[in-house]
């Protein structure tokens, strides 16, 4: 017997069993070349010896991996300091495990060293299947990874029928934001957007403004500022419309840290929220339950959102129907203090 420290390999199988090595590896498989009861003794002696497969080697002969890999393109914030990532990963990984295969997470923090991250797990074939974060609308490195033909999970919107995808309704969640503002009476409504060369930022444009449109507001562009997803920007944005006396009634953020950010520096100018200036959010992050007010926002399911995105990439490997090309999972606005509405619309 091998001690624990040493691996048992498919010689010392072979050597135990009476039969080849070649006999022990199909025997191993389950090839029914190799009868029953020969099977059935190479089985037995593998549990005896505490075999354990070596699955890269496997995974080279058969060509499959049996790994998904989450990959994270060049992005202006990391993902993982992204508050909601968490739940995402969970959602996958959940999935995942539940299916018997393997995550592996990629991630780059500049475009170059992307491309080269890519090319690696591509060629190599380190991964049988993707699911990919959202870029920038201009990034050719996705495109890459889409031509070579790999089976893939875009988390966003993809304007390719032939891409299968899970979205946020970004656009709903927008507009329902935006016509709850109008609801309560604002009219002169701020949208702090996130960077408009990501899909996010203008799908959640073009709900505000069609909000707006169909409750007969002017859209007006000095009241829209494209800002990136920090709470530092949110503050900015404030402190810029406090100095060059913009006239304004609410606020609408692209994520929870801007909105909060804004909501902490009109208090700083003396600006009540939510009497003065209503403030909502977007994500419902810990946080927002925590301001003061309570942070309005919307709740995007990001744990259902991986575990959507997990079903459909192993729906593909298993060469088994996906129903949906495009799934576009429903968003919730979450009414707390800081938009102003009545005692017993407030959700805690």
């Amino acid at each position: 017997m091998k001690s624990k420290k040493e691996f048992v390999t498919l010689k010392d199988i072979a050597k135990i069993s009476g039969v080849s090595p070649a006999t022990v590896s199909l025997a191993l498989s389950g090839d029914k070349r190799v009868n029953i009861k020969t099977r059935k003794h190479v089985e037995e002696v593998a549990k005896k010896l505490n075999y354990v497969p070596n699955e890269i080697g496997r995974s080279l002969r058969s060509k499959k991996a049996d790994t998904i890999a989450l990959i994270f393109p060049d992005t202006t914030h990391n993902a993982f300091t992204h508050p909601y990532f968490v739940e995402l990963l969970e959602g996958i990984m959940d999935t995942v495990v539940k299916n018997d295969f393997h995550l592996m997470i990629s991630t780059t923090p500049k475009m170059n060293d992307e491309k080269a991250s890519y090319s690696k797990i591509l060629k190599n074939r380190r991964a049988d299947g993707f699911i990919l974060w959202p870029s920038t609308i201009e990034d050719k490195n996705i495109l890459e990874i889409i031509g070579y033909g790999f089976p893939l999970v875009y988390l966003s919107k993809w304007h390719n029928d032939n891409i299968v995808t899970v979205e946020r309704d970004d656009f709903g969640g927008a507009y329902e934001a935006t016509k709850h503002l109008i609801s309560l009476g604002r009219k002169k409504i701020v949208h702090i957007s996130g960077p408009l060369n990501y899909q996010v930022s203008v799908d959640r444009l073009e709900g505000y403004r069609k909000a707006l449109e169909e409750s007969r507001l002017l859209y007006n562009p000095a009241l829209v500022f494209e800002k990136d997803f920090l709470y530092e920007n949110g503050k900015e944005v404030v402190e810029n419309l406090q100095k060059n006396n913009v006239e304004f009634d609410a606020i609408f953020a692209g994520n929870d840290l801007m909105a909060i950010g804004a909501m902490d520096t009109l208090q700083k100018f003396g600006v009540n929220v939510p009497e003065d200036v209503s403030v909502i959010g977007c994500d419902d992050i810990d946080m927002a339950s925590m301001t003061i007010p309570t942070l309005t926002t919307i709740y995007q399911p990001m744990r259902k959102i991986g575990e959507i995105a997990a079903q459909k990439i192993i729906d593909i490997l298993k060469n088994e129907k996906v129903n949906e090309i495009t799934t576009v999972v429903p968003t919730e606005l979450v009414i707390r203090r800081s938009c102003g509405a009545k005692n017993n619309e407030i959700m805690l």
